[in-house]
């Protein structure tokens, strides 16, 4: 039987300097001690953590661990993707939503028991083409288009040190009060729609507890695409209240339509995010990857 060895991904900024270094050698060290071969690499800038998890696969590595917030996860997944690596996800960032759908420990020794038992699932990644460059960027989560990239886009990475999931919300508020609403057009099924936002989802979480695409799925090959139609800062404001206390839903107004689908094309002025992280602007294809992720769950 293959000896079973891991690469664990940190990212410092993360948690809380030298604690979170020294947890994260805690934890190597555990799975050592249960069989694991262990070799910890930090990121130090953008993009290193696509470097690492491709090294990864590459070298030979069995586990890929990745210890940050969902912008590192989405990282390590541009180099994973279609190779033999497993998965698994350590919540230690600004927002931990895939650890949350996958329910993974807080605790670290749980982690790695979790990480010994070695139960997986698989899940349908998508994937965001940007067609002025044709670049791929995947993700597990979801993509956006217009008000939430505009956030994303604007929010301060020191803000986000500082006062984590938070940082968000500051920067949403302040942004909604400038925001002009720009229409942008969805073609899904030979069907065109006009929208201010979209969310196209892979899991029912978007951001924290916000629910969104409440019926989309990690392990189905299909999104579930959230449109607003609404030029309203009001209406914005109306449904934002939806989102936090019970999810969005359609109403009798017609401005948020849900659709299920495989792909799904986008034109216009907007801006676009995958994962919480920045990817362009529109015109983009979103399409289910043919390559599904083995993710590590307990």
């Amino acid at each position: 039987m293959k000896t079973r060895t891991a690469i664990v991904i940190t990212n410092p900024h993360a948690g809380r300097g030298k604690a979170h270094a020294r947890q994260m050698s805690d934890f190597c060290r555990a799975l050592r001690a249960r069989g694991i071969g262990a070799e910890m690499v930090e990121t130090v800038c953008a993009g290193d953590a696509t470097q690492i998890a491709a090294r990864a696969a590459k070298e030979g590595a069995t586990d890929l661990v990745v210890a940050g917030g969902d912008g590192t996860v989405n990282e390590a997944l541009q180099g994973i993707v279609g190779s033999h690596l497993r998965l698994c996800v350590v919540p230690r960032g600004t927002a931990n939503v895939l650890a949350r759908e996958l329910a993974v420990p807080h605790d670290l020794a749980a982690t790695a028991e979790m990480i010994l038992r070695g139960r997986t699932r698989f899940i349908h990644a998508g994937c965001a083409i940007t067609e002025r460059t044709n670049e791929r960027r995947y993700f597990l989560l979801m993509a956006g288009i217009g008000l939430d990239a505009s956030i994303v886009r604007g929010v301060h990475p020191r803000l986000k040190r500082r006062v984590g999931e938070a940082a968000f919300w500051y920067s949403g508020v302040e942004h909604l009060a400038r925001w002009q609403p720009a229409p942008f057009n969805v073609e899904v099924a030979g069907e065109t729609y006009t929208a201010t936002f979209a969310a196209i989802g892979k899991a029912p979480r978007y951001g924290g507890n916000l629910s969104i695409t409440p019926r989309a799925c990690l392990d189905k090959p299909e999104f579930e695409i959230c449109l607003v139609g609404s030029n309203s800062k009001y209406r914005y404001l109306r449904l934002l209240t939806h989102v936090v206390r019970a999810g969005l839903a359609e109403d009798t107004r017609g401005d948020v339509r849900f659709l299920r689908a495989t792909c799904a094309r986008a034109t216009g002025d907007a801006p676009v995010q995958a994962d919480g992280e920045m990817i362009g602007t529109l015109p983009a294809r979103f399409e289910i990857s043919p390559h599904r992720v083995e993710v590590i769950v307990p």
